[in-house]
């Protein structure tokens, strides 16, 4: 079946639970960050495994649940958890929930990710706005997976995290003392961290954090004309910088400790977007 088609049928689903709730913002929590969501009224929560053609979030701190609700007069809907390539899903089918959430009536996305960070000046426990990525998964969701609906076939990139919405963030985490910086992204497709040679190799590459996600759901994303804004949060250093093995459970451990900040920063964020 087409991608539009299966699109289609999760729109009629959502819009049938929801009464034609049209959301302006798409809000993706990363590992671990189920908690940072601002308390939404009239919220609707839909699993994943109720809705045509999505996929099922598998990785621990990832509930799997579609959220909508409205803060401060925004209209909005969660990823509460996200799906990864390192899960065996087919690159292409990660464009299926941002692209149904864009048919909702999402202009905006706000993706967040837990980060291993390459550079001292972003320490465990600070945001990173992304400024820019390095796809460095030598795969893309827009491949073999086109139609006109979704935008054009060949996309600019140039600009791609919106400059005010970067600034907006900034300012948002001077003010709630919160260490912040903007950096690059490096996109790995995981599961496995990374050696301490290649930490050296994409530092070369002038990549601040690394991460195995957001790349393909902002690509998505531009394609469908979104506004977008990447929100990360380092929760350990990489291989090779880090004293300490890296494990999966330090990562919900760390996001644990930053979700009461995400929140606020979100908090503040929403109404500007």
């Amino acid at each position: 079946m087409d991608q539009l088609k299966q699109v289609k049928d999760a729109v009629k689903f959502l819009n049938k639970k929801t009464k034609n709730f049209k959301p302006e913002i798409l809000l993706i929590t990363g590992s671990g960050m189920a908690g940072s969501i601002p308390e939404l009224e009239n919220k609707i929560v839909i699993p994943y495994s109720t809705i045509p053609h999505f996929l099922h979030s598998t990785i621990p701190g990832h509930p799997g649940n579609l959220i909508f609700g409205t803060y401060k007069g925004k209209n909005i809907v969660v990823l509460h958890g996200r799906f990864h390539f390192y899960e065996g899903y087919d690159m292409k089918d990660l464009a299926l929930s941002i692209r149904t959430a864009a048919f909702l009536g999402a202009k905006t996305i706000l993706v967040s990710a837990a980060v291993g960070s390459l550079n001292t000046k972003l320490p465990v426990g600070s945001l990173c706005v992304l400024k820019d990525h390095v796809n460095l998964m030598m795969h893309n969701p827009l491949i073999g997976n086109y139609d006109p609906a979704f935008g054009k076939r060949f996309i600019d990139l140039t600009d791609t995290y919106d400059k005010n919405l970067r600034k907006a963030t900034l300012q948002i985490a001077r003010k709630l003392k919160i260490k912040a910086g903007e950096g690059v992204y490096a996109a790995v497709t995981g599961p496995n961290f990374e050696t301490p040679s290649e930490i050296r190799m994409f530092k070369i590459l002038k990549a601040d954090v690394i991460g195995m996600s957001t790349v393909p759901e902002v690509l998505c994303a531009r394609q469908l004309g979104m506004k977008i804004c990447g929100l990360t949060w380092v929760v350990n250093m990489g291989c090779g910088i880090s004293k300490k093995p890296i494990t999966h459970e330090e990562t919900i451990k760390e996001t644990k400790k930053i979700e009461g900040s995400f929140k606020r920063v979100l908090e503040r964020l929403i109404p500007l977007c």
